[in-house]
């Protein structure tokens, strides 16, 4: 622009300027650098264009002019620019994740003649691209089971989303059950009221929760989305946000029926779910809902949260998964995890005395007592005959302790038969960074695959 005046200044031509200014056909804007910010005196019709009002009355504030634009907007980098002289070029976010400008500014210190043009269109297409690319590429790569972690990992990695995780509804516990999760590195490691696992847990009871039919502000069902662009602008639950440290969030149901499954997304960032991102989710949901739907026909999802039949716990494979789930998260995040292990001892003698029948009713009244004695976020398996091992995140040896006592004291009265008493054995291990895998902590608790070891 500078090397365009002087050419114009060197030939006389300066008078053209007005009519060059004409041309320009981008919002612009001119007025006054004051002390308590900028005030429009001039202004073209694209102005009025974008701000939505045809014939705006000046002169008038900024902020004023700029009042009837939706979101939180941030006029702080047209002020520096103007209170600079000469001219600057910069990217503006005028409305986080909403309205991102390429800003052009000139200013004398005491005037100043801006135009900007809006980049948000180019920035959806641009990450929308990006996104289709990468989801191809994981189509290719990738069978439907391992298609949906990927799919994780590029929205963290490409469309600024700091933990993305889904939830499947648990019938038996009456609670939501975390399936998979991906978070940029930052995330692991914080406070726990700051732990986008804490928020999650959370937003899943609240309103008198947890409940199959509401994660949130999600209602269950087909097509239902949740979005929360900014945080200030997030009612009931901006609280809750603010106390975790998140700007925005989205949230959308993947299956309904018995066992539903939900996605969520938070960024720390206010924005990161405003038009320009919900834009790109939006045209990548259906990706989303189809994986999902061809992952629970091949028993992907849902298949996490098979049962015993007999016992109501969750049975060894998806005990063991969940266990390596847990113990990554507790290394990931620092929090402690212990595990507790409940043996039936004389298994032997109730089976010679009753049959199968007599054991089954012994495994059904144990793990009643001990579900009894269980948090909403402790996990409860069956590993084997007589076995069960119980998962305590967030909870140091004390604690379960504690727990174990209880269970312990609870587990002396039950019995298949008046003339049979159960003779039971608890013992509790806490994870150790020596723990890598399910079969470490289980040996810390004196499971191995020959039988019980030393109490």
């Amino acid at each position: 622009m500078i090397d365009v005046c002087g050419w114009l200044r060197e030939r006389n031509l300066e008078g053209i300027c007005t009519d060059i200014l004409k041309q320009i056909s981008m919002p612009l804007i001119a007025g006054s650098v004051t002390g308590e910010g900028l005030v429009v005196e001039s202004a073209n019709s694209f102005f009025g264009d974008f701000i939505d009002s045809a014939c705006p009355e000046l002169p008038e504030s900024l902020d004023v002019l700029f009042s009837g634009l939706a979101g939180p907007k941030d006029l702080e980098p047209l002020l520096l620019a103007a209170s600079e002289k000469g001219w600057k070029t910069l990217c503006w976010d005028l409305v986080p994740g909403e309205i991102e400008l390429e800003l052009s500014c000139w200013s004398d210190g005491e005037r100043f003649v801006a135009f900007f043009h809006d980049m948000s269109p180019h920035e959806f297409h641009a990450r929308l691209l990006k996104m289709k690319e990468r989801f191809s590429q994981v189509i290719g790569l990738y069978d439907v089971k391992g298609m949906i972690p990927q799919m994780l990992l590029e929205l963290v990695k490409h469309m600024g989303v700091d933990w993305a995780g889904i939830f499947v509804w648990d019938g038996a516990r009456q609670r939501w059950m975390l399936s998979l999760e991906e978070a940029r590195p930052g995330e692991y490691g914080l406070d726990e009221e700051q732990s986008a696992l804490t928020f999650a847990r959370k937003l899943s009871e609240a309103q008198g929760g947890p409940y199959g039919h509401q994660f949130g502000g999600l209602a269950i069902q087909d097509g239902s989305r949740w979005w929360v662009p900014w945080v200030c602008e997030a009612h009931e639950w901006e609280p809750m946000m603010t106390e975790a440290g998140f700007g925005s969030l989205f949230c959308g149901v993947l299956l309904t029926g018995s066992s539903p499954a939900v996605l969520l997304c938070l960024t720390r960032a206010s924005g990161g779910f405003a038009k320009i991102n919900r834009d790109v989710m939006e045209s990548l949901w259906p990706v989303f809902l189809s994986t999902a739907e061809r992952n629970r026909a091949v028993e992907g999802i849902t298949r996490l949260y098979t049962r015993d039949p007999v016992s109501g716990l969750f049975v060894r494979d998806m005990i063991l998964g969940l266990m390596k789930l847990e113990m990554d998260r507790s290394r990931r995040y620092g929090y402690p995890l212990t595990a507790m292990a409940v043996e039936v001892t004389n298994l032997d003698r109730i089976w010679r005395t009753g049959g199968d029948d007599a054991v089954s009713e012994t495994v059904q009244v144990l793990s009643r007592e001990v579900l009894k004695n269980l948090r909403n976020v402790d996990i409860g398996g069956r590993v084997g005959d007589g076995r069960i091992v119980v998962l305590l995140p967030h909870t140091p040896m004390e604690g379960a302790r504690v727990v174990s006592e209880r269970i312990r004291s609870r587990l002396g009265a039950i019995s298949p038969s008046q003339s049979l008493p159960v003779e039971t054995d608890v013992r509790i291990a806490l994870r150790s960074d020596e723990c890598r895998e399910p079969q470490d902590l289980l040996a810390r608790l004196g499971f191995t695959d020959d039988g019980p070891g030393p109490s």
